[in-house]
């Protein structure tokens, strides 16, 4: 009989029998020394465990389920190995590769007010300032603001990166988590270096 160990993901226990055990492990090893060195090799890890969490749930009746290395293999499939993403593939493949049917999330990162505009623009993929437009004329036409409080109730925020990969239909893959997560680094230090630009000016100015 197999011995049943116990991993924690994002913060949740899952079992494990001997096999799937140790294949989550070696992946994990390898995801750990693919990243090594990166300077978001933390964040990227910790959002691909999340992604694991969440898959590993679907899967399971209960929290006592034993998670067998069949369905670890599977988690590993959709999520990719270290170096698959190395070479290079055309844009239909990536697109067929566990294409990631569009959700609809409230778009926390470009909102105005709770994200819904933004996020209807994501889903539909169109310029939010349309949706903004819409929304503007249907409640001066006599639509309830109601109807806009219902949505922001209904409506879940995306919050995570696997969220807001979901949000644009890309494939939670490590190829896409960690791409995601490097944008917003860069993307971070971009507006670290604006700032330390305007307090220098204005500190000339002030001179």
């Amino acid at each position: 009989m197999k011995q049943t160990k116990t991993v924690n993901l994002a913060g949740i226990n899952f079992y494990l029998d001997e096999d799937a055990y140790f294949r989550l492990d070696q992946y994990l090893n390898q995801l750990k020394a693919y990243f090594k060195g990166e300077t978001a090799a933390a964040e990227i890890i910790s959002d691909i465990e999340n992604r694991m969490a969440e898959l590993f749930q679907q899967r399971i009746k209960n929290p006592q389920t034993v998670i067998t290395l069949i369905q670890v293999e599977e988690i590993i499939t959709i999520l990719g190995k270290p170096g698959d993403f190395d070479k290079e593939t055309t844009s239909e493949e990536n697109k067929n590769s566990y294409f990631t049917k569009k959700k609809l999330y409230r778009d926390m990162d470009n909102s105005i007010l709770g994200g819904i505009c933004s996020g209807l623009g994501a889903y539909f993929n169109i310029d939010p300032t349309w949706v903004r437009i819409i929304f503007l004329i249907a409640i001066l036409s006599g639509v309830s603001l109601l109807v806009y409080v219902i949505m922001w109730i209904i409506i879940p925020p995306a919050r995570t990166t696997a969220e807001h990969l979901e949000m644009q239909g890309n494939p939670v893959n490590i190829n896409n988590i960690a791409k995601a997560i490097r944008d917003e680094m860069d993307n971070l230090k971009t507006k670290f270096n604006d700032l330390s630009e305007q307090a220098k000016n204005a500190f000339k100015r002030n001179k």
